[in-house]
């Protein structure tokens, strides 16, 4: 009897020290989402992932190279992130899932990797595991591995799925954020799939397509079932990808989410509740209602960072309780917009819709501009709606901004930018001298100024003289 109980407390013992993810609704897994240059100090992000894959004393994560054109470089790099955190070295491994061979790893050829996506040791070893990480990189590749050729899941993929539903975390930067939806961006920009849509017609030889030319739209993993996943979100200015893609895709999901970079959107499968770490936030896009015509009319915007969350069953939003509502308060007033992409103030999506809108008594709509060298570009209209609500706080002396509901409309329009001498107006000037002094017609000088009366001119105003 004493040695049937000693078996027993050694039982309970040993369940008592396994990482346990229960919840009150049964056994749910976490994901970690990052927006892609995910910085080795953030440590919002990593201990996050950490936690949530058991804690140091229990994590055992598994590192997914495929994506990378370094493998072994960056799978070291992610290793030594977790081992500064706590993690001894044997907590972490490096799956065997590659599609090319690395150069710097003589004795090992990655090649033979290919075909592992249903290795059933590959996939045993995955089912020992509490958190998989996906390096960024090509996100093509990572399917390639993990797919198999008609779509369907790899063994290795299964198991991956099986450990995240019983409790565990995945997670990845950049491609490997792309991966997370099962509708997957792989590559194109945001004027060219405005411009003119999507192209199965690129070269995959280096990641150049991943930020150029037309929109490669392919099957993603699938771990995240409530919309599509866009990463390097702000800096590449992928809002207008994101529009297509969502709106094309509307019988999948009518929410879309941009993840900005050193930014982890972190989603609790239980809860359904995504919150955010790290140093920026998460634009979410609501297609529910857009249209598309000559463009397209009728997304809702929001952003939210810090300690604001996101109720993905209800899909509203839950603000920092210490920000201020902005609407009807609102700080600044600045009746004009400056719209000068690098060169100009609020660069930021976040900063441009807080700072030019939502805080802003003397705007209730903003516009902002889309082009290239030629001569078609798009027009993205913001504006405060019914729904539209702000958010304001401080942490020191940033400002801090969230924002939801704000309507955004995107329309093309012809663009003819011209290099402008200048004249400054003198005692005894006419509009009409002016003009025929520098060989432009009268109506072309006015425009050029948008002068209203061409009568009223002052000394020392300065004209604009339009190429002839």
């Amino acid at each position: 009897m004493k040695k049937l109980l000693s078996l027993l407390m050694c039982f309970v013992l040993m369940f008592s020290m396994m990482p346990s993810f229960a919840n009150e609704t049964g056994n749910y897994g976490k994901l970690v989402i990052v927006g892609g240059a995910l910085r080795a100090d953030n440590d919002d992000v990593y201990n996050a992932f950490i936690e949530l894959a058991g804690g140091v004393g229990n994590a055992k994560i598994g590192i997914v190279p495929a994506a990378s054109g370094s493998p072994s470089k960056y799978a070291k790099m992610f290793t030594e992130d977790m081992v500064a955190r706590g993690l001894d070295q044997s907590q972490v491994v490096v799956l065997p899932l590659l599609t090319k061979d690395d150069s710097k790893t003589e004795e090992v050829d990655e090649s033979d990797w290919i075909n592992n996506g249903n290795n059933a040791e590959v996939a045993k070893q995955v089912e020992g595991l509490t958190g998989i990480w996906f390096i960024g990189g090509d996100q093509i590749r990572i399917t390639d591995v993990l797919l198999n050729a008609d779509g369907s899941e790899t063994l290795v993929l299964t198991a991956m799925k099986k450990m995240y539903h019983g409790g565990g975390v995945v997670g990845g930067t950049s491609a490997g954020a792309a991966i997370m939806s099962e509708t997957m961006i792989a590559g194109g920009d945001s004027l060219s799939a405005l411009d003119y849509g999507y192209t199965e017609n690129f070269d995959d030889s280096s990641l150049d397509y991943q930020n150029a030319g037309g929109l490669v739209v392919t099957k993603g993993l699938g771990f995240f079932k409530d919309g599509i996943v866009d990463q390097h979100f702000d800096r590449k200015a992928r809002l207008g990808r994101l529009a297509v893609v969502a709106y094309d895709h509307k019988s999948v999901s009518n929410y879309a989410y941009g993840v900005e970079e050193n930014t982890a959107l972190i989603f609790d499968a239980g809860t359904q509740m995504i919150r955010v770490a790290g140093t920026g936030g998460v634009v979410i896009l609501d297609a529910t209602n857009a249209r598309s015509g000559n463009g397209y009319d009728g997304f809702l915007v929001s952003y939210i960072e810090g300690n604001d969350q996101y109720d993905l069953s209800t899909h509203t939003a839950l603000m920092d309780a210490d920000k201020y509502t902005t609407l009807g308060y609102e700080y600044l007033n600045t009746p004009e917009t400056v719209v000068g992409g690098s060169m100009g103030p609020n660069q930021r999506f976040r900063d441009f819709i807080a700072f030019e809108l939502v805080d802003n008594e003397a705007k209730s709509e903003v516009k902002t501009y889309l082009f290239g060298e030629g001569k078609n570009g798009f027009e993205f209209t913001f504006r405060n709606g019914e729904t539209t609500e702000g958010y304001w706080g401080q942490s020191g002396a940033a400002d801090l901004y969230s924002f939801e509901n704000v309507e955004m409309d995107i329309h093309p329009v012809k663009i003819d930018i011209q290099r402008a001498d200048l004249y400054t107006v003198r005692e005894g000037d006419a509009l009409w001298k002016i003009a025929k002094n520098h060989g432009v017609s009268l109506e072309a000088l006015k425009k050029a100024n948008a002068l209203k009366n061409p009568n009223q001119l002052v000394v020392g105003q300065v004209l604009n003289i339009p190429k002839k």
